[in-house]
Formats: structure tokens, sequence, C-alpha cells
């Protein structure tokens, strides 16, 4: 029985390896709003504190990059540079509020499941930026300056007021302003 086994064990093997040969993993998307700290509610200047510290990637202080003169390619590859740091640190924001949990508030899922939201719509909108820019070859010099001044127009660009605004719920304003984290979404 045992000799059985072990001739089995190759081909067995081979029919294994065969079957993931190509399999690619699954690719991560953004999750809808669970909160990963399901854990008693934290007191507010903890919550607010982990909430502040979590918007910093989506504060930005300057806005979509200018054209550079007579470098259409040059300047749609600066842009595209732009766009995907913004989208990157919409996505980190997105997940660090998600991780913070509810806010301690009345409602306070729903609080946070709206900042999560506005963050990932935020990512979305300037994503299918990159993506139309993105596909304008770099020959076409009338089309990537039409496409630029597209997305300036379109980008989305989060200020630090709204960023204070998402971070505060209504009940938590006053304590948000004692909050050294957020000192800097002022």
């Amino acid at each position: 029985m045992r000799s059985v086994l072990l001739a089995l064990l190759p081909p067995l093997l081979l029919v294994l390896a065969g079957c993931s040969y190509g399999a690619e993993p699954a690719a991560s998307s953004s999750r809808p709003f669970a909160p990963e700290n399901t854990s008693a509610p934290a007191s507010p200047d903890t919550w607010l504190s982990q909430v502040c510290t979590g918007l910093a990637p989506a504060r930005t202080t300057t806005g979509p990059p200018e054209s550079i003169a007579g470098q259409p390619a040059a300047s749609k590859q600066l842009m595209l540079a732009y766009l995907d740091g913004r989208i990157a640190g919409l996505g980190r924001a997105a997940d660090q509020v998600n991780a913070a949990g509810p806010a301690p508030v009345d409602d306070g899922q729903s609080a946070t499941a709206t900042a999560v939201d506005l963050l990932r719509e935020q990512a979305a909108t300037l994503s299918e930026e990159r993506a139309a820019l993105a596909a304008v070859p770099d020959n076409d010099p009338a089309t990537i300056a039409n496409q630029l001044q597209q997305v300036r127009a379109n980008a989305v660009t989060t200020k630090a007021s709204t960023l204070r605004d998402l971070a505060s719920p209504a009940a938590l304003v006053d304590e948000a302003s004692e909050v050294p984290a957020c000192e800097g979404l002022r």
C-alpha cells in the first residue's frame, strides 16, 4: 500500500503544480466600509488622533502641475505622476480612517463610512482622469494639451479645511481643536 501511495505522489504533485501554473493571485480591491477596529469605541481624542493622522496622505497644498512649454509628453508624465500620488494618498487615507473604526458619537459608523466613501470617490475620480490621460498617445500634442486642461479642471484637490470637516463629525468639533494630530488639518 505504501509503495502504491509513493508511486502516485509524483504524478499528483505534477497535476497540482500544473493547476497553479499561470494562475495569478486575486487582485486586491478596495473594500467597502467595514470598520477594522471592532473593539469598544475609542475615546474622542484617541479616535480623532487616529483619523487626523490617517488623513495626512490625502492632504495637498498644491494643485496639479502646470504644463511644460513645448513639451507635451513631459507634461503628460508630470501629470500622471501627480495623479498617481494623489490616488495613492487618498487610498491610504481611506484605509486609515476605516481602520480607526466608527466615530465615538451617535451613528458613528455612518459618519465614518461617509468619510471613507468620500475619499474613495475622490480616488476613483482621479483614477478615471488618469486613465483618460494615459490613453492619449505621446505623439499627439494637441490631444495631450486638451486632456491636460480637462484633468486640471476636474482634478479633485483635498484641501486641509475639507479634511478638517471630514475628520470632525459635528459632535467632535470642539475636541478636534484640542488634538495635536488635527492641527495640520486647520
